[in-house]
């Protein structure tokens, strides 16, 4: 790939899957593949293991037929590139040219709609000039024992006229066409000539002409056939953390990512209609195997390599009682397809190819061991010569790895799952000059607890700035507490709401009507959100971040012992 992250895009902690998702289209509709790199899994039954036959293709959007892909560069993703050996000569040069199947289908479509060309008005006295002009040549070269004619050169609107009216001259000819039409690159630019023929030679020069522009579209798409045969084999697909794959592949091959993570969903199970995983995920989900990392390599060495093998056998211990009958399955290249075997096959690391072929051997490895996880008390049969079953896993299919978040995973297939961040309130209307790790300091000293200020840059304007104040899960202190810190911290015209509002605002497209000021009359909203100024919220009694009202003359709980903020679901 020519880059990964734009630059005003940054991965925060509190975003939603929907958020991660624009981060990952964002990339990759707007960067460029350069590899891609294909595993083939096969089982032999005769020799009771996997073959795979792996490719490693260059591909590059080679312009073609009005078709001229603009894309980024990021110079640390070219510097990487550079430090493992990537041939950018080979990628321009040689590069498998695709396009997305909507535009070539698109094009496909404008061939049968090539004949019917807008009428042209002629009006201009040079415009029919010019018609007579070309009447008067043709019909003289018609007279002539001349093959060929070369028409003058013209611009793209001139070359219009010349169509049609060589297009009148044909029909009123009653179908018995004289000659057939062609365009030639001459030395001042595109020329149409005319070619002498019968009207059986030209309709054969016609279709032969249209077959043409056909297979050039066919050519031009290029490594599209192939991520179109993949979906049609109706086979599962695996990557290893592959977020930006996904969104890169259906980018490059498919067409214009959605504006939305439902949609976007939609169109991975339209692509991927037997289901994709993500062998990062199921890694993480099996701690006691993978205590260190969780990253291609470490995952590849720990399982095929042989580097995890005392975890795994304490692992396999744990779950069933005869973990000898659990062995992973075998993997061998298939005759032809060894470029990636023996002792220098780690120096093709980075490669897409190679690391198509790490993923599937990973994966093969992971789903013997969420099948030993799986196993019923007292199971015999041996598994060593078995193909690894997809219905251990099933339960894992369509889960994108989310990293640095509190969300689990995101769920291509089914409903996302939702994360408890009801200790977690924005605070809107700060100053705009606002310090945000200050501000967290100042919080935490006045309320006692560690509270995570994480600044809404979207939200920024000249007047206001706002922020997410993560604060301490398992015992809130109430907003009257957190309100008068915000005004010791002299923020007195924030408004706080609640994490459920600001959540359903942004999704609905009405967070601004939210956060407009509202009349000091009091009150909570009725959904719940504090949106009163900060010092009327100080100055009253609101008990929790539910937005509770106080009764008249009840004191605030007293402050509690508060304990670490941090929630113990946090994966980094």
């Amino acid at each position: 790939m020519t880059g990964l992250d734009l630059q005003d895009t940054k991965q925060e902690y509190l975003d939603e899957v929907e958020d991660r998702y624009h981060q990952t289209a964002s990339g990759g509709s707007q960067f460029s593949l350069t590899q891609f790199g294909l595993s083939a899994f096969v089982w032999s039954k005769t020799e009771h293991k996997y073959r795979p036959r792996t490719f490693n293709f260059y591909v590059f959007p080679r312009p073609t037929n009005g078709y001229d892909r603009r894309f980024l560069s990021q110079a640390g993703s070219l510097e990487f590139l550079a430090g493992q050996g990537f041939d950018f000569n080979k990628w321009i040069y040689h590069g498998v040219p695709f396009m997305p199947a909507e535009w070539r289908d698109k094009q496909l479509g404008s061939l049968n709609k090539a004949q019917d060309r807008r009428e042209i008005t002629i009006q201009r006295a040079d415009d029919k000039a010019f018609v007579t002009s070309l009447q008067d040549q043709v019909q003289t070269w018609m007279q002539s024992q001349e093959q060929t004619l070369l028409l003058e050169p013209s611009n793209a609107y001139r070359r219009a006229i010349q169509y049609q009216q060589l297009e009148k001259l044909l029909k009123a000819d009653r179908g018995n066409q004289g000659f057939y039409v062609q365009r030639v690159s001459g030395l001042l630019g595109a020329q149409l000539q005319l070619v002498r023929a019968t009207p059986e030679e030209a309709k054969q020069h016609e279709e032969e002409e249209r077959q043409a522009r056909l297979q050039a579209i066919h050519d031009a798409a290029g490594f599209t056939a192939v991520f179109e045969m993949m979906r049609d084999s109706n086979k599962p697909a695996v990557g290893h953390n592959l977020s930006f794959d996904l969104t890169f592949c259906l980018s490059s091959f498919a067409q214009n990512l959605p504006p939305s993570w439902p949609a976007y969903k939609q169109l991975v199970q339209r692509w991927f209609p037997a289901g994709v995983w993500d062998t990062k995920h199921l890694a993480r989900q099996l701690q006691a195997v993978f205590e260190g990392g969780t990253s291609l390599g470490d995952v590849y060495q720990g399982l095929v390599e042989g580097g995890l093998d005392q975890a795994i056998a304490e692992f396999l211990a744990d779950q069933t009682s005869e973990p000898g009958k659990w062995a992973f399955p075998g993997i061998s290249h298939a005759d032809g397809y060894e470029a990636y075997q023996g002792p220098e096959a780690s120096s093709h690391a980075h490669e897409a190819g190679y690391d198509a072929y790490m993923t599937g051997a990973a994966f093969a490895c992971l789903v013997r061991l969420y099948e030993a996880a799986g196993s019923k008390p007292g199971q015999t049969q041996s598994k060593a010569l078995q193909q690894p079953s997809l219905e251990a896993v099933q339960h894992l299919m369509g889960r994108l790895n989310i990293g640095r978040s509190d969300i689990p995973y995101g769920a291509l297939w089914g409903e996302d799952p939702q994360p408890d961040r009801s200790h977690v309130m924005l605070a809107a209307g700060l100053q705009p000059d606002t310090r945000f790790k200050p501000l967290g300091e100042q919080l935490s000293k006045h309320l006692g607890v560690r509270v995570r200020v994480t600044p809404l840059w979207q939200l920024t304007t000249s007047q206001s700035s706002s922020a997410l104040l993560e604060l301490p899960i398992e015992d809130l202190p109430d907003s009257a507490r957190l309100a008068a810190a915000l005004v010791i911290c002299r923020q007195p015209h924030a408004q706080l709401v609640t994490w459920a509002d600001y959540s359903s605002a942004k999704r609905d497209g009405t967070l601004q009507t939210l956060l407009q000021p509202l009349q000091q009359t009091g009150g909570v909203s009725q959904t719940g959100a504090l949106k009163r100024p900060i010092e009327a919220v100080a100055n009253s009694g609101v008990s929790a971040l539910t937005g509770q009202a106080i009764p008249a003359g009840q004191a605030p709980p007293a402050k509690k012992k508060l304990k670490s903020m941090v929630p113990s679901c946090r994966m980094m």
